[in-house]
């Protein structure tokens, strides 16, 4: 378990990462390319594994290096910890070099990309003969690009306290018994873990507050008082005249009470935008 446990933690965390870094290049593709792309659920699962199987391979030195050895003998029961043996000094820090640029770096610089190209396509997208909301198809706009930043700005500072405080520990090697090393591995890296395992879960909560579509689905399946069928949703309104701008299967679609305007303008997924 020495060996395992610390094994999988790592891989499930560089899969993680990874794994948001070829959401984000997915989401680029499709809007940015999308009569060239196609993903299906086969290549879909293609790729989770490659991430995966690359992930296992990126984390292997911790499966050959972690060993279980003593700690604390009473005389009445002996306490172990595991810890990492490596064959020289410069090991773990050539490997933490290598798992920050694999696992955080990389992953960040290619969401920074793909998201900001995103955000350069959809503010620079108009929908053609429909001047008169143009307001309301820029509000959808700024809040589009508001929330892709807020992605990356969440990813880089959820992650970035963790890989501090390995930098601090690989390279600055506090003494085991000091006060520096006791604050860092009884409260900093367990702290640093947590927040940076919560960004996963903080996505959908930024996804929920700028996509007015999410919300309604949502509220659909909580409430079971709406439809949702095959990517469509069905709205109620309760006002005489309303205005609502969708972005669903490649169209801008104005709808106000029963009719509805619409244009073949691909913008972006109302799943992920709206």
């Amino acid at each position: 378990m020495c060996k395992v446990t610390p094994y999988l933690q790592g891989v499930s965390v560089c899969a993680s990462v990874n794994m948001l870094a070829a959401i984000a290049a997915d989401r680029y593709l499709a809007i940015c390319f999308t009569l060239e792309h196609k993903m299906t659920w086969k290549i879909a699962k293609v790729i989770v594994c490659i991430i995966w199987l690359i992930s296992g391979v990126i984390m292997l030195p911790w499966l050959l290096y972690h060993e279980q050895e003593k700690y604390i003998d009473t005389g009445i029961q002996t306490f172990y910890i595991c810890t990492q043996r490596w064959p020289d000094k410069e090991g773990p820090r050539m490997f933490f070099v290598a798992i920050f640029i694999l696992c955080y770096a990389i992953p960040l610089l290619l969401i920074i990309l793909c998201y900001s190209l995103i955000a350069v396509r959809v503010w620079n997208r108009n929908a053609p003969g429909i001047i008169r909301y143009n307001s309301v198809i820029q509000k959808s706009k700024v809040k589009v690009v508001k929330m892709l930043f807020m992605v990356v700005i969440l990813f880089a500072a959820s992650w970035l306290p963790l890989y501090i405080i390995f930098l601090v520990v690989y390279f600055f090697s506090p003494d085991p018994g000091s006060n520096t090393y006791e604050i860092l591995y009884n409260s900093l890296v367990p702290l640093s873990q947590w927040l940076g395992l919560s960004n996963s879960g903080m996505n959908p909560i930024i996804y929920f507050y700028f996509s007015k579509t999410i919300r309604k689905r949502t509220m659909a399946l909580l409430s079971c008082s709406r439809s949702v069928d095959n990517g469509a949703y069905y709205r109620r309104y309760s006002s005489t005249r309303c205005v609502s701008v969708d972005y669903t299967n490649g169209q801008i679609i104005l709808r106000m009470n029963n009719r509805s305007l619409n244009r073949s303008q691909k913008v972006v997924d109302s799943t992920f935008y709206d």
